[in-house]
Parts: structure tokens; sequence; C-alpha cells
């Protein structure tokens, strides 16, 4: 075996050590060929066990027979021994090698296990077993927990410290030292007081302790979106200083973004959005503590305003559900007004964009977006503002701009714009959308539906991937691991807005299955999670490439050390497009073009196994939201709707609001068939614009968090006083 990668597991024969005393019935024997998702199943979801004997890539020199013959595979009960299922292997395209994963192998269906417990895998011909996995409801609460907590290790200017972090992870506050991100100063005018600015809070980025306002957009717009359909599955109990509060905990640790984001528009004066805050050098320095370095920002760009537009107007619509949050969420309604406006006058109506504010003096990342970037936040902010207030320009927006926008207009409904693709479906159901617009939209998706390589149920309708979980070659770059994350959201995505319905069982075993390679049913057997030992995982990652659990630090490796780096970290994920100095990584077959490892130039493991909130965002998602049961109730119609005050052109109009199960966040008013107003809050509203002397017949539908739309009102007829 090549040294250079890791090998997943123990080999034939190790025995696990038992405490004194009563000890569960474990497997004597464990192997790494036996890949299941390594923290279990949900009752409902399809499980197949994939048995694998390596032929190509950096274990080729293993080699596994499993027991072919007839009931040789066994579900044991983990406490105790007892077979509760028995099957038989099948072999994958008659002993074929797989080439993108160098494997040939079997599969193992024991779909028909629903019944909750601690279970292995037994191989009763060769006396060898598989790790330990569970099944039940609520199987993943402790994944999904860590993977949100890893936000809470990413803060910055707070301080990390009992009893919200295990003492292994603890910090002081980073960066609150003169000339850093409370009195951040420009990079135009490095340490020049006069152009100090309080830019705290925030988020590291990635492995990398900057800020980027453009690259948070998708981040922030995809745990937005995991809220809104699931939102049951994220409690107020993670174990973040604001838990307890009545706030959702994913919620809080999103205001700790937006409040900077708020200071990124605050800082411009203009209500534009500055674009970044770093240091302008490469040293890593461990803990973030213990950096002295001064910051610095990058001043004012259209492209952060655009994103900003987008990501304050997006998490309006959230939060505006909250009646603790409700003068939180019109601040955001009024922040991402004020930065449309902003940006519509720094592009000259969305038609000139800058694109190189960012020269790449505070390192790493260009910030910059280009052009058609910067339209298709726009797209984003517009339908956002128009789900929000209703009004007839940002819908205007939306209808002159959607066909220019990817994935439309490159007829490829990929898993590179998952919060666009999301965004564009959501807006085909809003209140007022032309039909012609709603149609073409829906047309697009299902179009896509019938070709796209993403949604093959690889493993089961035509067997294309021996991991079930295919991704063409071209999908194993940088960040594969965000790619495979939204590559299963596309698939729930046709599920949830009601795509080909009659399939919709069929893409959320395609989602699942990519959840399955990610939780370790890959080749490397590998959970591509950082330290997830305490969460079930017999093999998860060590090694992540991050400037505060860098290579020869306390935080290196789960393998030399107690601590490791923090738990709940996804990677980078398998880069066969790698150009480091690791002689042999980049040739593996494409399922193995990984190492677990965080050597920084030239070896550059921060193209393979750099964590980055984005990609976090994705994977919280895909768990999220198959964790939880998508809300299909709509809410109840409001009732007693009345007028009162009624002027020659107003009225005010009450109502007793909607009910539902998660909750309204909204109600559209109509005369007629036309949209008065959207996303009405409260009881009461006063309407103006009216026609003298006219009658109207307004009736009120109310809208919930997941855009579902109740029944209409009892219609309110309604005529204005005379003209004068």
């Amino acid at each position: 075996m090549n040294t250079m990668f890791l090998r997943p597991r123990a080999c034939v024969g190790l025995l696990l050590l038992l405490g004194a005393g009563a000890a569960p019935a474990v497997p004597s024997a464990t192997v790494p060929w036996i890949k299941v998702d390594q923290f279990g199943y949900q009752p409902a979801m399809q499980k197949v066990a994939v048995v694998v004997d390596p032929q190509a890539g950096f274990n080729a020199a293993e080699a596994f027979a499993p027991g072919t013959g007839s009931g040789q595979y066994q579900i044991r009960r983990w406490a105790d021994d007892v077979v509760v299922h028995t099957g038989t292997l099948q072999p994958w395209k008659s002993g074929a090698t797989h080439a993108q994963s160098g494997d040939r192998g079997w599969h193992y269906d024991f779909s028909a296990l629903t019944a909750a417990g601690a279970y292995y895998i037994w191989d009763s011909a060769r006396q060898v077993g598989s790790g330990r996995f569970e099944i039940g409801r609520a199987v993943y609460a402790p994944v999904l927990r860590h993977a949100v907590r890893m936000f809470y290790h990413q803060r910055l200017n707070h301080a990390k410290v009992a009893p919200y972090v295990d003492a292994r992870w603890a910090d002081a506050a980073a960066y609150e030292r003169p000339g850093q991100d409370r009195s951040a100063t420009s990079r135009w005018a490095k340490g020049q007081a006069a152009t100090a600015r309080d830019l705290s809070g925030g988020w590291m980025d990635a492995g990398d302790t900057n800020k980027y306002v453009t690259f948070a957009q998708s981040a922030v717009l995809q745990l937005l979106d995991a809220y809104r359909m699931s939102p049951a599955v994220f409690r107020d109990d993670f174990g973040i200083p604001e838990s307890g509060n009545g706030l959702p905990d994913l919620l809080d640790e999103l205001k700790w973004e937006l409040d900077f984001l708020r200071r990124m528009q605050d800082a411009s004066g203009t209500h534009g959005l500055f674009l970044k805050v770093g240091v302008d050098n490469y040293t890593d320095i461990s803990p973030p503590s213990a950096d002295a370095r001064p910051r610095y920002y990058l001043p004012e760009c259209t492209s952060a305003t655009l994103a900003g537009a987008a990501m304050f107007g997006a998490a309006h619509v959230v939060y505006r559900g909250f009646a603790s949050q409700a003068a939180g969420a019109a601040d955001l309604l009024a922040r991402a007004e004020a930065a449309w406006a902003r940006a519509k006058l720094t592009t000259s109506g969305f038609t000139v964009f800058q694109t190189a504010c960012d020269d790449g003096d505070i390192k790493a990342g260009d910030a910059d977006v280009d052009a058609q970037g910067q339209l298709e936040s726009s797209v984003l902010a517009a339908i956002a503002l128009y789900e929000a207030t209703g009004k007839a320009e940002y819908r205007a927006h939306v209808e002159a701009n959607y066909a220019r926008v990817r994935p439309y207009n490159i007829w490829w409904w990929g898993p590179y714009w998952a919060p666009m693709q999301v965004a564009l479906l959501r807006h085909a159901g809003q209140p007022g959308v032309a039909a012609s617009v709603a149609s073409n939209l829906r047309s697009q998706k299902s179009w896509q539906n019938g070709v796209i390589s993403l949604t093959d149920f690889n493993g089961g309708a035509n067997g294309t991937d021996l991991y079930r979980a295919h991704l063409a070659d071209a999908e194993f770059n940088w960040g594969h691991n965000m790619t495979r994350s939204n590559a299963g959201l596309i698939n729930l995505d046709f599920e949830a807005f009601g795509i080909n319905s009659t399939s919709a069982a069929l893409y959320r075993r395609i989602a699942e299955q990519h959840l399955h390679w990610l939780h370790g049913a890959n080749p490397m057997g590998l959970v591509m999670l950082s330290n997830m030992a305490s969460a079930g995982a017999e093999s998860s990652l060590s090694e992540i490439y991050h400037t505060w659990f860098a290579n020869g630090t306390v935080w290196d490796s789960t393998r030399t050390s107690a601590r490791g780096p923090a738990p709940g970290y996804l990677a980078g994920g398998p880069n066969t497009t790698y150009t480091g100095s690791v002689a042999g990584l980049a040739s593996q077959p494409p399922q193995k073009a990984y190492k677990d490892w965080n050597t920084g130039w030239p070896e550059n493991s921060w193209e393979v196994t750099e964590p980055a909130i984005y990609y976090q965002a994705a994977y919280v998602q895909l768990l999220a939201r198959l964790m939880g049961t998508a809300d299909t109730q709509a809410p109840t119609a409001p009732a007693r709707l009345t007028a009162s005050a009624i002027t020659r052109n107003s009225a005010t109009l009450s109502w007793s609001a909607g009910r539902d199960n998660v909750g309204v966040v909204g109600h559209d008013l109509y005369s007629g068939s036309t949209l008065l107003g959207g996303g009405l809050l409260g009881t009461s509203r006063l309407i103006t614009g009216l026609s003298c002397n006219t009658s109207y017949t307004l009736t009120l539908r109310a809208r919930d968090l997941a855009g579902q739309v109740s029944a209409a009102s009892t219609a309110l007829t309604l005529k204005t006083a005379a003209c004068s």
C-alpha cells in the first residue's frame, strides 16, 4: 500500500479490546471493505452496504473475497449478537471493476430492517464484520449539531470558552487588538486612523481567517433555505451562548454573520457594502487569538452590495416569522432595499459592474465576482425582495433577467448554482408572477430532469456507480464535497417543488445515497467530517487544512493528539485537479483522489482538505432536509377581513391571521386577481393608492415559510369615498 494515503480502518484480524465486566457482543474482527453509513440510517431509508475488493488506486494491493453464498451476510445486533437480517450479496456488473473508484464489489440490501437499534454487518463465511451503525429516527441529530457548531468555531471576535466549547478547542477572542477588526483600516490607507472602521464579528471564511461578503452569499442563502425547508430539525439547544433564547440556534448563528454584514454596510456610509476584511500576508498563526497582525478592508464594491441585498432580503423573510425578531427583520428589509437602490445607482441600472475591486493585497481569496455573477446576485436579491414586499419593481427585474442567469441560460441545472435554483423555483410559486414565467421555470427544470446525469439513480435503475452516488469525473475538483451535497439537494428540490412528482421517492433515495457517501460509504471508508468518533464514526477525517488546526500544532491530527481539529468540519474532498507536490494523488481513480493531511506549500493540502463555510452550508442543508419531513401543510385562510377609515384613496384593513403548523410569515392582498400587496405582516395595514368612488373586492391569503399559500379569505367589498 502507498503510505501517503490513509488506510481507512483496521485490517482483518484486529481484535477489539474489551474492558472488564459485561461486554457487548461486538464483532471479533472488522474489515475496511464493508462500507456503510458509519452513523447509520433512518428507518424508512433504503439501506445498502457496499462490499468491495480494491483493484486500482492507493489500496490496490489489498484484497477481499467476501462470502457470496446464499444467506452468508447478516445484520447482527451490537448488544447481543442476535441475527436480525440475512441476505445474499449481489455482484455489481458481474464482477467488473468500477473505473471511477478502482474497486469491484457487491451490494447487500437490508432495507427491510427498520427496527431502531445498534447493529453491525457480519460475513459468516469470512468471520469478519463492519463497524457499528444505528437505525433510528434521530440517528443524525448529533451529526447535525456538530455540523452547525462548525460555524460557532469559525466565529471571530468571540471567545470560545466553557461551557460552550470543549476545553480542547477553547480560545480567546481573536482580532481584538488595536488596528484589528474593531478598528480595521483601508487597504489603500493602511494604519491611517481616518479610515478605521468597526468590522468585527462574522465567520472565518475557510481555513484562513479572512472575511468576505461575496463568498458569504451562498453560505448564508443555503443555511436560510435549510431552515425554510426543514425548520423542525433545528433546535435551540446546540450548545452555543444563545441556546435557550427561543430562536433556533442555526438562526442565532446566522445572526452572528448578518451583524458583521450590517457593519460592512454601515462602514461605507452609502448603503453599499465593503468587500473583504483580512491580513496582507500568508503567515499562519495558531490559535487565531494569538494573531497580532493588523487587519485591513477593501472598500465598497458592486459585487458586495448586490450580495448584501440578496442576503439581507432572504434573511428578512425568515426572521419576520418570529415575533421576537420583528425589529431586526424590519431592519434587514430596510438594509436590503437600501443596498438594492445603491447597486441600481452604481451599476447604472444593473448594466455595468465593478469586477476588479480586489487587487490581491489582502490574502488569500480573490473576492471579485464577474459581471454574470453580479447579475445573478441582483436576481437573487429581487426574488427575495419581491417575496418580502410584493413590489412590482422587483418582479419586473426577475422577469426581465431570469433567462439570462445560470442555470437557466446554460440549460444545465447542475450542482453549482443551488441557491439560484431554489430561488427560481420558489419564485415560480409567488403571487402575481406571470403564468408564462412560472411555466418556463418549471418546464425548464422538468426538461433537464430527463437528461441530467446528476439525477441518475446509480446502483438502482442502471447501476452506473458501484457506490450508488454517481457524479461525473469532472465533478471531482476543488470543493467536491459541496458539489456532492448540492447534487443531493437538486434531487430534493425535485421532490419539494413537485417536479415530476411521480418520481419523488426515487429522487429522495438518490439524495440519501449522496449523504451515505459523505458518511463513509465511499472508497476511502472515510466520513468526510473531521473528528467525529464521538458521534459514532469509526473512521473520520483526522486532519484538515486550517490556520487554527495547522500542521505541527497541538490540533494537528487525531492520530497524534487528544485534540485534533474540532468536530464537524466538512473538507473539500477528492480532487483530480490537485496541483501540489504529493506524487500520485491526482492520478488516483477520481473517488480516491484524497489524502488525509494538512501540509502547506508545496504540498498544497488546501486543495483537498480545506473546509469552507459554503461547503458546510450545502452539507448542513442536505443533512437537515433528509432528517426532516418537508412542510406540506398550507396555512388556514385569514378570517374577519374588515375595513375602516375609508377615504377617497385609502382604507385601513384588519383581519385575523391564518394559522400554520410552522408559522405564517406574511399575507398577500388581492383585488380580484390583482395583487395589491405581498408579504403583509401583522393583522392590519393602511392601504393607499386606491381610486376614488371605486368598488374593490378584496381577499387575503396567508403564506408560510415554505412558500405554501392558504385558501382565500371571505371576500370584502369596499367602496372608496366619492371624488371631490
